[in-house]
């Protein structure tokens, strides 16, 4: 099961979509969450044109990444899908035509809590940042995996893993394995890797098959908006999984530099400033973590 969580992403829909329907082993169903279905609702027509086993789910307007895989697990439980789901971009590319099955086949060897992530290119033979492991100081998240990585055979144990290419059997989990809805939009993906794993879970990243991550547009959203839900999802990741000192300096550093453009960039520090003063509130009403 491929379940791609889509925002205004008809740029990119339709060449996922042929990839997916080449696969030697094409997926049973793609499963598309529209999370823009007012204001751009995905055009279902070009997808279904190119054979791949298409289901849409709308889902609400402007819901985040998160939200939205929460939406297709709820409905997928629902009709008693116990199996894996593969979290995919709708920004990605699968060019070899096997990856499907390379995944598949190694999801065999693994235990069903586990959650799996594979290699992202960023299309110029260079690896994307689809894995690390969490420090605890200031750079918290600069061990992250490279090139020498991509050499291995083996499955590598990794504390979080990106969102854009991950596998997981939701249904596996007490409770159901869910994204939290307070990070609307990033860092939500590395939040689910640490809360499963804490509770004991298996956290691996696969060298193969490796997916290709397009550099184009996955998904629109204005710049404002998006710059506040990001400081939001930011500043959250910090306040629960980092040291309180990594958090204070890290949100004092947002706060000198968003002052620092707001003459120039007035509505992107505005926003950031909003979602700066929202987590800061949250800790003096005394909002758990």
């Amino acid at each position: 099961m491929v379940v791609t969580i889509a925002y205004d992403s008809d740029a990119v829909l339709p060449a996922l979509a042929a990839d997916l329907a080449r696969q030697s082993r094409p997926p049973r169903t793609w499963l598309v969450v529209d999370n823009s279905p007012r204001d751009a609702p995905v055009a279902v027509v070009p997808l279904v044109a190119t054979g791949v086993p298409l289901r849409c789910l709308a889902g609400e307007e402007g819901d985040g990444f998160g939200a939205g895989c929460n939406r297709a697990f709820a409905h997928l439980a629902a009709e008693g899908w116990r199996g894996w789901v593969w979290l995919l971009n709708p920004d990605t590319a699968l060019p070899r035509g096997d990856e499907l099955a390379a995944l598949e086949d190694a999801l065999t060897a693994q235990g069903p809590t586990a959650l799996v992530g594979t290699a992202v290119d960023d299309g110029a033979g260079g690896l994307e940042p689809s894995g690390g492991w969490i420090d605890p100081g200031l750079a918290f998240r600069r061990r992250q995996l490279g090139a020498p990585d991509r050499l291995r055979h083996q499955p590598l144990p990794v504390d979080w893993l990106s969102g854009c290419s991950l596998a997981l059997q939701p249904t596996a989990h007490h409770p159901p394995a869910r994204f939290d809805p307070r990070f609307p939009l990033y860092y939500e993906d590395m939040d689910l890797c640490l809360r499963q794993r804490r509770r004991g879970d298996l956290v691996l990243w696969l060298p193969r098959p490796d997916v290709v991550h397009r550099k184009g547009t996955g998904s629109a959203a204005p710049g404002p908006r998006r710059v506040r839900l990001s400081t939001l999802g930011y500043l959250r990741f910090l306040r629960r999984h980092c040291p309180a000192w990594v958090f204070g300096l890290r949100a004092a550093r947002l706060l000198l530099l968003s002052l620092l453009r707001l003459p120039q960039a007035p509505h992107r520090s505005w926003a950031a400033l909003e979602g700066l003063a929202t987590v800061l509130g949250e800790c003096l009403r005394g909002v758990p973590a």
